[in-house]
């Protein structure tokens, strides 16, 4: 019965030649360099990374689409739209609950790819409010999904030290790219944010992959529990 169920399906399956350690049950080094982390941590980099650049550039992007001639009221707006991402935390409930993690993962790019695409595809002003709504609830969606789903296949006690790798992975990544993109905009493209913009909205595809890794990790980890 264990093994029909392992074999089902091609990314669930199981060598039964092969002993498999549910990864909550290995040294903590090993939890914190299985490939379900790794990918988990990587995804969570690049959305930490995008939600730092839009932080820190959003004075600037809405400066230069001619916010300083309205008295900053459009900064003002994000600014005051922020601390609604708390909002968002009943639709993480009700997305964990009925699909589970690895849809949980997507919604995040949906919403980082939907972030990205109000940025190049208008200039007006107006527009933009609606990406504010949207980068509360994305900023919501990366923290809340992202930390709460490491409980589901760490050990209690590598809990701890999951979560501040994911945050020193996202921090590194931040500085080894938002400086020089930062620089580079600000100084040689004439404060125009569009191909920064861009690079981040095409970042948003291969963390797709990077869900495909854990969602199938959770499948694997499902068919040794069953086995």
């Amino acid at each position: 019965g264990g093994q029909s169920e392992c074999t089902t399906r091609n990314d669930t399956a199981i060598d039964p030649k092969k002993s498999y350690t549910i990864i909550a049950m290995r040294p903590p080094s090993k939890q914190l360099m299985s490939k379900q982390f790794l990918a988990l941590a990587g995804f969570f980099a690049f959305h930490q990374s995008h939600n730092t650049w839009i932080l820190t550039t959003t004075k600037d992007f809405l400066s230069f689409l001619g916010d300083d001639e309205y008295g900053n009221k459009y900064l003002s707006i994000f600014t005051l739209l922020t601390p609604v991402s708390i909002l968002g935390l009943p639709f993480v409930d009700i997305i964990l609950r009925k699909y589970g993690y690895s849809i949980g993962l997507h919604f995040i790019n949906l919403l980082g790819i939907a972030v990205g695409l109000v940025k190049v595809t208008s200039t007006n002003l107006s527009v933009q409010v609606v990406g504010f709504v949207m980068y509360s609830f994305y900023r919501c969606f990366v923290f809340s999904i992202t930390f709460s789903c490491l409980p589901t296949f760490l050990g209690i006690d590598v809990l701890g030290k999951g979560c501040g790798f994911l945050i020193l992975y996202g921090g590194i990544l931040s500085f080894i790219v938002n400086i020089p993109l930062s620089n580079v905009t600000m100084n040689r493209l004439g404060r125009d944010f569009f191909l920064a913009n861009l690079l981040y909205l095409i970042g948003c595809l291969p963390c797709v992959a990077l869900c495909e890794i854990v969602r199938k990790g959770f499948a694997v980890e499902k068919a040794a529990k069953q086995s």
